[in-house]
Formats: C-alpha cells, sequence, structure tokens
C-alpha cells in the first residue's frame, strides 16, 4: 500500500477520530485549549513543536508521519516485520536454550547411574557446546561477528575433540585440531584480507597471501601427522622432508604461476586460454618423466599419462588413462576456442580503440 497524503488539519483529524477522542478530549491530554485544536484541524495554526512528541504517542504515528501527515506504509511493513523475526529469533533460541537442558540432565543422570561417574557425559556437553555455536551465539555476538563466531566455533570443537582423545586414550588431537585450522585459515583469510582495512596494504595481492598462509599451514599439519606417524611406527622414516615437502612445494609454485596470469595485459580470453594451457602442461606433463621404485605409486603415474591412453579398448587397466586423456583433450580444445576468441576480440579493439 502507498502512503496516504493529506493536509495536516485532515490527517489529525482523521488520526484522532480512529483512536475515537474530541477535540476537547486530546485538548486535555496535550494540555492546551480546545480551540487550538480546532485550528489545527482547520489548518489555521500548527502545535509547537514541543508538543510533536506527546501528540504522535497520542493519535499511534510517529512524528515523521504526523510532520508529513502521511501514514508511512512501507516503514511499518518492514518494522512490523522486524518485530516479527525478533520474536521467533527469540523463540529459536529458547527452543534450543530448552532442547540442551532436556539432553544434558537426563545424560548426566545415566552417566552417574550407569558408570558411577561421569565419563561420556563430557562428549556429550562439549557436543551441545559446539551445537550452542551455531544455534545461539551468532544472535548473542552483535560485533565482529566474522572474527568471535568462526573463533568460537573452533575453540568449542578443540574442546570437544580434546574431550574424545581423553576419553578414548588418542594421541590424536592436534592432527585433528590442524587440519581443522587449516580448512578454517583456507576459508576465512581471505575474507578478513579483503574486509578489513587494516590489509589495505597487500589486499592488491590477497590470493598471493591466502596461498602463502595455506602452504604454511598445511606444511605444519604435514610435519604433524610425519612425526605421529614415525613415534607410533606407522612409518619407519621420516617422509615429510623428501616425499611430501617437494609435492608441496610444486603444488604451491604452479598455483603462483596461475595466480600470475591475472596481472598480464592481455584480454580475459586469453588469461583463460593460458590458465587451461598451464594446468594441462603441469598436471599431465610431470607423469611422462617421473619414475619410482614403488609398483603401485608408478601405476598411479602412468594412469595420467595420456599418451598411453588406448580409446579401443576399456578396462580396468586402460580406463583411467583414457579418460584423463578425455579431459587433457577436452583443456586443449577450450583452450584453443578462448584463444580464437581473445585473438578475435583483440582485433576489434584495434580496429576500434
Amino acid at each position: 500500500m502507498e502512503n496516504t497524503k493529506s493536509s495536516f488539519g485532515e490527517f489529525l483529524k482523521q488520526r484522532r477520530q480512529e483512536k475515537k477522542l474530541t477535540q476537547k478530549e486530546l485538548a486535555k491530554l496535550l494540555i492546551v485549549s480546545e480551540s487550538a485544536v480546532s485550528k489545527w484541524e482547520k489548518d489555521v495554526a500548527r502545535p509547537d513543536i514541543a508538543l510533536l512528541p506527546k501528540l504522535s504517542e497520542i493519535l499511534g504515528v510517529t512524528e515523521h508521519e504526523l510532520i508529513t501527515a502521511s501514514i508511512d506504509y512501507q516503514t511499518r511493513k518492514e518494522k512490523a516485520q522486524a518485530k516479527r523475526w525478533r520474536v521467533l529469533s527469540a523463540a529459536w533460541s529458547l527452543f534450543f536454550y530448552i532442547a540442551y537442558a532436556l539432553a544434558l540432565i537426563p545424560c548426566f543422570i545415566c552417566n552417574l547411574a550407569i558408570d558411577h561417574t561421569l565419563s561420556w557425559f563430557w562428549i556429550v556437553l562439549a557436543a551441545l557446546l559446539l551445537s550452542f555455536t551455531f544455534t545461539n551465539l551468532p544472535n548473542l555476538i552483535k560485533k565482529n561477528q566474522l572474527i568471535f563466531l568462526p573463533l568460537s566455533m573452533f575453540s568449542a570443537l578443540c574442546i570437544l575433540l580434546a574431550t574424545c582423545a581423553i576419553y578414548s586414550k588418542g594421541d590424536w588431537f592436534w592432527i585433528a585440531v590442524m587440519s581443522v585450522l587449516l580448512g578454517l585459515v583456507i576459508i576465512f583469510v581471505p575474507i578478513y584480507i579483503c574486509q578489513y582495512d587494516i590489509f589495505s596494504k597487500i589486499k592488491k595481492y590477497a590470493d598471493f597471501v591466502s596461498v602463502a598462509i595455506d602452504f604454511v599451514m598445511l606444511n605444519l599439519l604435514l610435519i604433524v601427522i610425519d612425526v605421529y606417524c614415525v613415534v607410533n611406527h606407522y612409518a619407519e622414516n621420516h617422509w615429510y622432508f623428501n616425499l611430501a615437502f617437494p609435492i608441496a612445494l610444486g603444488v604451491y609454485l604452479v598455483l603462483n604461476v596461475l595466480l600470475s596470469v591475472r596481472f598480464l595485459k592481455i584480454n580475459r580470453f586469453f588469461k583463460t586460454s593460458l590458465i587451461l594451457l598451464l594446468s594441462n602442461f603441469f598436471l599431465y606433463i610431470p607423469p611422462l618423466f617421473i619414475k619410482v621404485d614403488n609398483a603401485n605409486v608408478q601405476k598411479e603415474i602412468d594412469d595420467l599419462n595420456v599418451f598411453l591412453a588406448d580409446f579401443a579398448v576399456w578396462n580396468t587397466n586402460t580406463i583411467d588413462r583414457n579418460i584423463h586423456c578425455i579431459i587433457f583433450l577436452t583443456c586443449l580444445g577450450m583452450a584453443a576456442v578462448f584463444c580464437v576468441v581473445g585473438a578475435i576480440l583483440h582485433c576489434k579493439q584495434k580496429k576500434h580503440p
């Protein structure tokens, strides 16, 4: 519904009548004379500005609506929707508070009654704490949610992992924590760099900085896994420096090369073509020259050798190579198409700069 516009006097009279007030009653509430109200409604005079708050309260309108002599239906609708949302949000929070209490109390009693101690109850408590950070905490944190919510969720998850590790007498806690932390870094570091002014000087290179931080976190995780495997005799020797680090470094360098393409002064079609060609090169050319002693590992490497594909034979030995060859040829075809489109666009721009 659109705003209904009228003269101040007409608007005042209409709202007074809707409130079932006489001029005398309204004048009494405002501590003014009845004739003053009559003059307002005849547009002969206007009420003193000091009376507007009280008058708008009596008539059930805002001061803005009173001054403009119109009902702002859009604003009222938005306020009503906001109020409904607050009520729904409060009901949602209350529901979870009750649900958590109903879950905790029986678990507390059962754990004590059956085991005569509190053991697995702490896992339940930690799990509900983690759930709380997703359901109720967002309503409690009003400022800097982008910082405090992920931090709170990560802390709650660490508590849950620690509780599970203690209960199961496991020594995998740090691997789990580092894995989760790596995921959070991958997701939130680029967001923080782009969102906050403190990173304004490196915002232009946000992708490179993000990849560098991801590389560091990945290597920390690999080191933790390497130590864990050797200490627990899952591996005879440390494999981080001679296997994991070279692979991670190779992937890191490849990503930086691909990210550098955006700085080239060529149109976006040429850039897309170049990225497709580089991706093909880095993925399918190295397997042609890599040879290892382990037969199973060598088979995995040979499956990436697109030159060993045989489309006449589709069995367990050739299907992976054939699929990779199709991907390789598809990327080459797409690169050629983008290159042609880029060349056409470049020629048009030269003719009509």
